[in-house]
């Protein structure tokens, strides 16, 4: 159960003054600070932070999640109801786009996320992720155990995803928290001093000094009075007419946000947050995109925690040894058509692979057809069993012979 700080004592009052139902949320777990404290904006509310781990979490969710076995020649994909459940329709109420989309945006913005699974004998009915809020994690005596809205549960018996491990207590996770939290409150303060400032009636581009008592522009009816003696008469885009001395028309240049140089502070946070995510600046939109960092991104960052989902899929789901759960992150990785095409050319061309599977690496349907299944090599297409039965090699061997 979450505790309220104990320097919120001195404000005994303040919290007198809120509504005991929210308080009670808060007590309850249901809730958090932003309840009771209408200026606490949590890091899962903060829009900034909120976006870069909704950016990661979209491209973990888009992956593929592969069944895997070992085999003597390499691994093999298996394609059965349990790969089916996993990759397609993992909990009753949601896909597996959105569930592990969830599991992985509770990972960034909590360091935590639990799935419940439903098993009916050695079969996996449904999996249930836990809404985090309502999770603890209690140290016990010879490891830990995870409170869900007063239940104790066994660890063994979820699915527990831990990303980035606490120094003291590494069974729970503390996500980016740390690294973002003053870049965060930074964006915070910045986005209310734009919005006051925007909504501040302070900002005159014209200031008329009229030769008057000061009592007659006291009262808003004689000033107006006053003013549009001279200017109610005026046509759009007509000249005043005024007389000389009576009436001193200056024009000044409002502040601006640039003046304030909140837009270029904006930016320095937003880059900060972004790089407590690991992730290049131009996917918040700064800056322009760039292939290599955008790859890289992928293979660290985006990988690193579809690593961690694929490990405790086949730690706590699968008992066969040879058997493990696999994301596939060559799916996200981004090359140009013709990098496409010619590495294809090159796989098959040296015989790592048909033409079939080429196709399919375009997303083209197989073809049946004599040889499009077998494996090539040369220019000649010469099927790879039969590169020994050519006429330049035997000619050759009759030679040396």
């Amino acid at each position: 159960m979450k505790r309220i700080r104990t320097d919120n004592r001195k404000r005994t009052g303040f919290l007198k003054k809120r509504s005991s139902e929210s308080l009670m949320l808060f007590l309850k777990g249901d809730g958090d600070l932003s309840d009771i404290l209408p200026d606490y904006v949590p890091l899962s509310k903060n829009e900034d932070v909120v976006k870069c781990a909704n950016i990661i979490a979209d491209l973990v969710s888009s992956m593929t999640i592969m069944l895997m076995k070992n085999g003597e020649k390499g691994d093999t994909r298996l394609k059965n109801e349990l790969s089916k459940k996993i990759d397609i329709s993992p909990c009753r109420y949601m896909d597996r786009k959105n569930f592990i989309f969830k599991i992985a945006r509770d990972m960034l913005l909590h360091g935590n996320s639990v799935v419940y699974p439903e098993v009916d004998g050695m079969y996996i009915k449904d999996l249930q992720p836990l809404e985090q809020d309502g999770c603890s994690y209690k140290k016990t005596d010879s490891r830990y155990a995870i409170i869900y809205k007063g239940q104790v549960l066994n660890p063994d018996d979820v699915l527990h995803f831990v990303y980035i491990p606490d120094e003291k207590e590494p069974f729970k996770g503390i996500g980016q928290k740390d690294a973002i939290i003053d870049a965060a409150k930074m964006l915070t303060q910045a986005s209310t001093t734009k919005k006051k400032f925007l909504q501040s009636k302070w900002k005159p581009s014209m200031i008329i000094s009229i030769n008057a008592d000061a009592e007659e522009l006291m009262d808003p009816k004689l000033r107006k009075e006053v003013l549009g003696s001279y200017v109610s008469d005026t046509e759009e885009g007509e000249p005043w007419v005024i007389p000389a001395g009576e009436i001193d028309v200056k024009t000044i240049q409002p502040l601006s946000l640039s003046d304030l140089a909140i837009q270029d502070s904006i930016k320095m946070d937003k880059q900060a947050v972004a790089a407590a995510f690991n992730m290049p600046a131009f996917m918040v939109g700064i800056g322009e995109f760039n292939q290599n960092a955008y790859n890289n991104f992928i293979s660290t960052t985006v990988m690193s925690i579809a690593m961690i989902i694929q490990q405790q899929l086949t730690s706590k789901l699968l008992f066969s040894g040879d058997l493990y759960f696999k994301m596939n992150y060559k799916s996200l990785l981004q090359y140009s058509l013709e990098d496409t095409i010619t590495l294809i050319k090159g796989m098959v061309g040296g015989g790592m692979m048909s033409r079939n599977e080429g196709r399919c690496e375009l997303d083209y349907t197989p073809v049946d057809q004599p040889g499009m299944d077998e494996f090539i090599v040369l220019e000649n297409y010469i099927p790879v069993d039969k590169v020994g039965d050519q006429k330049k090699l035997n000619q050759e061997e009759k030679q040396d012979g």
